[in-house]
């Protein structure tokens, strides 16, 4: 049997980052969206918008040729540790985006194979509640409404071992999780509380005897790209150690 080689380029939105989109190409999209959406550290999950049908296997990385020479500036690049990160995400209204895939179906008098997907009550209700979201100011009472109690005493418990530390440290509550930041005001961590345990994403330490978590994936968006998880106080030491590593890194 001859292998199907046909694909789609593809792209996804997620009310999480309502100010960029996710392009890609994949042989198997709802594939790729069962991956990406098993990260309990996004509120929302990632969702099909659009996508275009071709006949022969392409790559993430032609795709990202062809957006890049449109507009070099929408994607998402980031430096970690001297390097150059170039990610999947582009800062664009999910409009735009079709209207790159709508020019490059036209070119090719293929725009049958263009498909703009309906969104589902339950995708329109959470882009109405992400919304809801971004535009409430929060502060750390708020955001811990609904959030499991022991789970909020060990992320207090945390933070105050940290910070005796280094006092220049502070924490600032956003719509996805609480920021503990340095005194420039940049991310050491971001502090998932989840329902039974604590998810922190922070830089890949140092010290090699404090790598107990895991690597985020590159196809995230996150700058923070290594997380480690805990739930009882017996671990608070361990990942205030991992922290200290981490500040010391952004000095």
């Amino acid at each position: 049997m001859e292998e199907n080689k046909s694909g789609v380029i593809y792209i996804l939105t997620n009310p999480s980052f309502p100010k960029y989109v996710k392009i890609g190409y994949s042989d198997n999209v709802n594939k790729r969206l069962a991956e990406l959406n098993r990260s309990e550290c996004i509120p929302f999950a990632f969702r099909l918008y659009a996508y275009y049908k071709v006949e022969n296997r392409l790559s993430d990385k032609k795709v990202h040729e062809i957006i890049d020479k449109l507009n070099p500036e929408l994607r998402s690049v980031e430096n970690v540790d001297g390097k150059e990160r170039k990610r999947e995400f582009y800062a664009m209204p999910k409009e735009q985006a079709y209207s790159i895939l709508s020019s490059i179906a036209a070119i090719n008098n293929l725009e049958e194979n263009l498909v703009l997907v309906e969104p589902t009550k339950e995708e329109i209700e959470d882009e109405e509640k992400a919304s809801d979201i971004e535009s409430t100011p929060l502060n750390l009472e708020r955001f811990y409404i609904n959030k499991n109690e022991k789970m909020i005493k060990l992320h207090e418990e945390l933070f105050n071992r940290f910070y005796k530390k280094h006092y220049d440290v502070y924490e600032e509550a956003t719509p996805n999780y609480i920021a503990i930041r340095n005194e420039k005001g940049k991310n050491i961590c971001e502090v998932h509380i989840l329902k039974h345990k604590i998810g922190i994403n922070t830089r890949v330490p140092n010290d090699k005897t404090l790598l107990i978590g895991e690597k985020v994936p590159d196809t995230y968006l996150w700058t923070l790209n290594y997380r480690v998880y805990f739930d009882n106080e017996n671990d608070i030491d361990t990942i205030v150690a991992i922290l200290d590593d981490v500040y010391e890194q952004m000095k």
